[in-house]
């Protein structure tokens, strides 16, 4: 990270020592040189900025570097004030493993990435033996080539910060390592992690993003030994969900119970065919391109509102367990005409390079609406449908599936529909009988219920409910018995029930089959 012009030019020889052979960190606080390379380790040339480089300054410094693992830092010795005439602390280091900032992490499996989590607090119990905490500034870090232990060449000024912060510097600078990003304190969401680390995986993600909330709930990390647990647990699920490497096919096995499609609740027949006509040739291509046919590139989920589309998208990608990349169309608009058109192009060249890449799009008829309707002052948006068509052709060639899901599949441009780019066009309906009676007792669970309430006839008469209408009838229910100070009874759900009526009517229903009887 270069922040200042660097005191020393590249083939500078410095008392005695080897020339400088690249500058590999300047800012107001220190500067970093590699010295012509030597057989083995590394050897680096530091200059610490301090007040007048006294004696006590040195003591602090050294008494620091014997804190960082010996397999990875050895500190050679320390200039004296004539050898280097600057106001700094100047001292030739050996250093082995790989410096984070030239270190490609989003390639990393989930294993190593828990592994680097568990060595940056490692560091961080060494540096408060010394009072002190690590700077991960990436272009000062190392990590074994193990990843079993990270050195920090430098400590943060200034006093040690409370846990929480503690726990805030860690999983900040975690992410920066893990996804290549700077996540801005400032910021109100954090970008998940999986969106970006190919292998990051949903537990890394969520631990992340407790220990970045702002909504001090009790969900949130707060502690250095509270993360340590929570990155433990991930790991030994992790151990439990995947078996050896011994133990497995080519074909990679299928998600681990209640994991995957397992979490949808009922819907089995729709399950069925996302096994069937998605995830096999996806995950088993070879059977499928002996027999002539081609991959998917992508389908269409469409269905009325609030049926769970998305949760099934999600459920989708984790059973297929690829990189996974989720937008909406606000994230790729631009006030700038053409923009656009870059922001989907640099959507698809990512998801090449993470691939086998997982794409999804909601409400993609936002996206993707037909031309034939657009006009004059709407022009731009062909642009924006054909640049999506020209890499829609080619996604399965380039290890890309794209999910997409939309309440109106009458708007999107007809191009889009038409097979050969979203191959299958699934229908999304109401949930079943089974799926209406595994959501009440999920949405349930933790309440006081009456012992007579029948869930099994409760189930059956709420026919034409969404996902999103059962659990806002739930709530309503739970408000009814709370007026009452009264356990959750049947005659609490038909107060409710005669207040919301089901948001998919039967006309609504016809609709939607009608669409897809004739496909299109």
């Amino acid at each position: 990270m270069i922040k200042k012009r660097p005191t020393f030019a590249t083939g500078h020889s410095l008392a005695g020592l080897p020339a400088v052979s690249e500058v590999l960190h300047t800012d107001e606080r220190c500067e970093l040189y590699a010295l012509t390379s030597f057989a083995g380790s590394e050897t680096l040339l530091l200059l610490v900025r301090g007040p007048n480089g006294t004696p006590p300054d040195v003591r602090r410094l050294v008494e620091w570097w014997a804190t960082q693992p010996p397999q990875l830092l050895t500190v050679k010795h320390v200039l004296r004030a004539e050898e280097c005439p600057l106001n700094s602390i100047t001292s030739v280091l050996a250093l082995s493993g790989r410096r984070l900032e030239h270190a490609s992490l989003r390639e990393e499996p989930q294993e190593s990435l828990m592994r680097l989590c568990h060595a940056m607090l490692d560091a961080v119990d060494r540096g408060l033996l010394a009072q002190m905490l690590p700077d991960f500034s990436p272009s000062l870090t190392w990590l074994a080539i193990d990843d079993t232990a990270v050195c920090s060449l430098l400590p943060l000024e200034g006093p040690v910060p409370d846990e929480k912060e503690m726990v805030r510097i860690v999983a900040r600078a975690f992410y920066l390592f893990a996804t290549g990003i700077a996540y801005e304190q400032e910021a109100s969401e954090v970008p998940a992690l999986q969106r970006w680390a190919k292998f990051g995986g949903e537990s890394l993600s969520r631990i992340v993003d407790r220990c970045l909330s702002t909504n001090n709930s009790r969900s949130c990390i707060t502690t250095l030994s509270g993360l340590n647990d929570a990155v433990g647990r991930a790991r030994e699920e992790g151990f439990k969900s995947h078996p050896p490497a011994s133990d497995l096919h080519s074909v990679p096995a299928l998600s681990a119970a209640g994991q995957g499609l397992d979490k949808v609740a009922g819907m089995h027949a729709l399950k069925d065919l996302l096994r069937r006509e998605v995830i096999d040739p996806v995950r088993n291509p070879g059977p499928y391109r002996q027999y002539g046919l081609s991959i998917p590139n992508g389908i269409l989920l469409y269905g009325p509102p609030g049926c769970g589309k998305t949760y099934i998208a999600r459920q989708l990608a984790e059973e297929l367990g690829h990189y996974f990349v989720e937008i909406i169309p606000s994230e790729l608009a631009s006030p700038y005409i053409h923009q656009s058109v870059m922001h989907i192009r640099e959507l698809f060249d990512s998801a090449a390079e993470q691939a086998p890449a997982v794409v999804f799009i909601d409400e993609f008829e936002a996206l993707v609406p037909s031309r034939e309707g657009l006009g004059g002052h709407q022009q731009y948006k062909s642009e924006e449908v054909n640049e999506f068509l020209a890499h829609l052709n080619s996604c399965s060639e380039k290890g890309i599936f794209v999910i997409a899901a939309t309440n109106q599949p009458q708007k999107i441009d007809p191009a889009v529909r038409r097979t050969g780019r979203l191959d299958k066009l699934i229908y999304v309906g109401p949930p079943d009988l089974e799926a209406r009676r595994e959501m009440l007792n999920f949405h349930l669970e933790g309440r006081p219920l009456a012992p007579d309430t029948d869930i099994e006839l409760l189930a059956e008469t709420l026919s034409g409910y969404s996902a999103s209408d059962l659990r806002f009838l739930v709530d309503e229910a739970a408000r009814d018995a709370l007026r009452t100070r009264q356990p959750i009874s049947s005659e609490s759900f038909l107060s409710a029930m005669a207040r919301i009526q089901p948001s998919v009517t039967s006309e609504i229903e016809a609709q939607y089959q009608s669409i897809e009887q004739r496909g299109f």
